[in-house]
């Protein structure tokens, strides 16, 4: 259906321009003037903006930045709010816009309502905003219009988005710590390697006398370091830029993610995050009305692992197939509980209950898994650099005997 853009008078004589789809120019000069208004320009297609696709400058500039997730919280729990209250949607979004620090999620809503101003529905317009609102929401929103339930939309849609962001916190957290420590080591032993070490085998170099093993070892171990500084350095780079580049291919992100899933510690905390990350977003899918089929497919969009994404890819066919969601979803790495408890939740008909309660249980599996990480990984890093200095302090002490009793 075409598109036609309209600038007009209202009855109070304030112009407004916006567009909307009908037939033909006729069939749209008709449905403005049903709305009361005075048709002032009226031609088929959007109208041209003024700087780079938007309005003015600073519309550009608000194009151009990302929305946090704390602010689309914000918006959908106001949302939910103002619905709940008996608002139009209109008059909500209104109201919202007022609300919102995010200048780019601002200048969405101002898109959004020139689109609703114009017929269109609420998932309509949130669709042409991608790169703002996930296809989860669209979805669910689509499916909130069609029950009448779009209050309470919202709000499934502001706390799947509140739990994703604390999964995600949880994880960066759990990764902190290590980090620095890591860094901490390479730091200290950059620096003996550099500065101490050469120093120390000079003056016993100076002294012409047979090293211990363990000094001639570590001394070896210092200037092949300084020899190759550069190859390593150089090396350690080209090995990651082409991990980085292997994970933005799919069949690389897939042997990645599957390596990353096979890790001892690290593989463990990413299932249950994964699973907690799935079963939530399939709960609020499926619990907002939307099929099983469409909520594999969104759900598997998504997720950030790969292995997980297209096995839930994969799961969304068989189910057209009319196979079972227990038996399709039969993976090494999904475990065997959230196979059983969606065969329960599959017979009871109480399926977005169930995984409404794999998702709280994941999660809360994941705090514990995360608390044991981190008491592993503090006495394992004091160790590994309490191991480097002591080397040190131990081969630094046995050349000195070495001198001393030589001297004798």
């Amino acid at each position: 259906m075409p598109e036609f853009s309209y600038t007009v008078l209202d009855a109070g004589g304030n112009e407004i321009a916006g567009q909307l789809q009908a037939d033909d120019i006729n069939a749209a000069a008709m449905i403005l003037r049903q709305r009361g208004v005075r048709v002032m320009e009226l031609k088929q297609g959007r109208k041209q903006s003024g700087f780079l696709g938007q309005d003015n400058f600073s519309d550009w500039l608000a194009s151009q930045r990302s929305v946090s997730n704390a602010s689309l919280i914000f918006f959908f729990r106001q949302m939910s709010f103002m619905l709940r209250a008996g608002l139009p949607v209109a008059q909500a979004l209104e109201l919202a816009k007022a609300q919102l620090s995010s200048s780019r999620l601002n200048l969405t809503i101002r898109l959004m309502l020139k689109d609703i101003e114009s017929g269109q529905s609420l998932s309509a317009a949130m669709k042409k905003h991608k790169a703002v609102f996930p296809d989860m929401a669209v979805n669910l929103v689509v499916a909130g219009e069609s029950t009448g339930d779009l209050d309470a939309i919202m709000d499934r849609l502001a706390v799947h988005l509140d739990k994703k962001a604390a999964l995600r916190a949880q994880m960066i957290n759990a990764m902190i710590y290590p980090v620095v420590v890591i860094l901490a080591a390479i730091g200290v032993a950059t620096f003996m390697v550099v500065k101490i070490i050469p120093k120390f085998a000079q003056f016993l170099l100076g002294q012409g006398r047979v090293l211990p093993p363990s000094t001639q070892m570590l001394i070896d171990i210092s200037d092949t370091v300084r020899a190759n500084g550069l190859f390593i350095v150089g090396g350690l780079i080209a090995f990651i830029t082409l991990v980085l580049l292997l994970y933005q291919t799919r069949m690389g992100r897939l042997w990645i993610d599957n390596v990353l899933l096979r890790m001892p510690v690290i593989g463990g905390l990413l299932v249950n995050g994964s699973m907690a990350q799935m079963t939530w977003a399939l709960s609020s899918l499926l619990r907002s009305g939307v099929t099983v089929f469409d909520s594999m497919k969104i759900t598997a969009n998504l997720i950030g692992n790969r292995v997980y994404a297209d096995k839930l890819q994969e799961t969304s066919s068989k189910i057209l197939e009319g196979r079972d969601i227990s038996r399709s979803l039969d993976h090494p790495k999904i475990p065997p509980l959230v196979l059983q408890m969606i065969a329960v939740g599959e017979k009871t008909g109480s399926l977005d209950h169930v995984l409404q309660e794999l998702g709280v249980y994941y999660e809360k599996l994941m705090e514990v898994a995360i608390k044991r990480l981190s008491a592993m990984i503090e006495p394992a890093m004091i160790l590994v650099i309490g191991s480097m200095v002591g080397f040190v302090y131990y081969a630094f002490f046995q050349a000195l005997f070495s001198l001393v009793s030589g001297g004798r």
